[in-house]
């Protein structure tokens, strides 16, 4: 515990040092830095004790609900963060009670959907992330012992073996799998136009896909203006499921249109009223300043 103490005042003091010889340093942008740096460290202690939990839930293929839920004790004692989850029900009664295999596809912002992803993660889920993380150390392993779904997005032919291997592991382990169909993160506001490597897992193997979306971050969370207010609102909704019985690969692009279309509906719903529901509003003043003001709620 010493020795972890003495690593993050390190690595907090070096970020003050290279701030500080730097001309935008405001007390935001260092609580900005220090909140960031707190919350990668989370992810590894969450990998880390999720390491011994999933030696035991891999065989029930619950693997990743042990990371998620130890994340989300981590980061729900300092992160001040109100979270709003709609629909969650439609995910269970999708899979029922045989545990039937669903693709879950959500809009991805930053590495805080960590956090959102861990405060409604349903049972007998697995990721599917970029074949790159499987080499970081302490996480790869958590990854692998929680049934992860690695895919080299430069390789087609590897993505297209991959996208097989997910959907023989989903109907042999009767798993869910969520999906990030951006395929990377977007900071900014709105969606980017999305892959359709979800949709090809589902049409092909006639699984139904459920979308979930999540309100904006940027009222109070911003990697390019180096902002992290406390007091943020999150709403997520789960959208009804869409049926892929009957379609074939033809039908994959219109799929992955109608669902985007969709999706960016209501994330401009949810996202406006999510900033109407904020403890705090936030106020840019440039590019390397920022301030906000306390509003009351209610």
């Amino acid at each position: 515990m010493i020795e972890a103490s003495l690593v993050i005042l390190f690595v907090v003091s070096t970020l003050i040092g290279l701030l500080a010889s730097y001309g935008g340093f405001t007390r935001f942008v260092f609580i900005f830095y220090l909140k960031m740096v707190v919350f990668h460290l989370s992810i590894l202690l969450a990998a880390f004790c999720a390491l011994f939990g999933t030696l035991i839930t891999y065989f029930y293929n619950e693997g990743c609900i042990v990371a998620m839920n130890s994340f989300n004790f981590i980061c729900s004692f300092w992160l001040d963060i109100d979270f709003e989850i709609r629909g969650l029900e439609k995910i269970e009664e999708a899979s029922g009670s045989e545990n039937k295999p669903v693709v879950l596809i959500s809009n991805h912002q930053s590495s805080l959907d960590l956090f959102t992803l861990s405060k409604m993660w349903p049972s007998k889920t697995t990721i599917m992330m970029k074949n790159s993380l499987k080499y970081v150390p302490i996480f790869n392993i958590g990854a692998i012992m929680s049934n992860s779904i690695f895919v080299d997005r430069n390789n087609k032919n590897n993505a297209k073996e991959a996208l097989n291997d997910a959907i023989t592991k989903m109907k042999d382990k009767k798993l869910k799998v969520w999906v990030f169909p951006e395929g990377t993160r977007h900071h900014q506001h709105g969606l980017l136009p999305f892959k359709k490597g979800a949709f090809n897992i589902a049409v092909q193997a006639q699984f139904p896909i459920i979308p979930i979306v999540i309100s904006d971050y940027t009222p109070f969370y911003s990697k390019k203006e180096k902002y992290f207010y406390s007091g943020g609102k999150v709403i997520v909704q789960v959208l009804d499921p869409v049926s892929t019985q009957g379609l074939e690969y033809n039908d994959v692009c219109q799929l992955c249109e109608n669902v985007q279309q969709k999706m960016g509906q209501v994330y401009e719903k949810i996202s406006e009223e999510a900033v109407n529901k904020m403890k705090i509003k936030p106020v840019v003043v440039n590019e390397r300043d920022s301030s906000y003001e306390k509003i009351k709620v209610g």
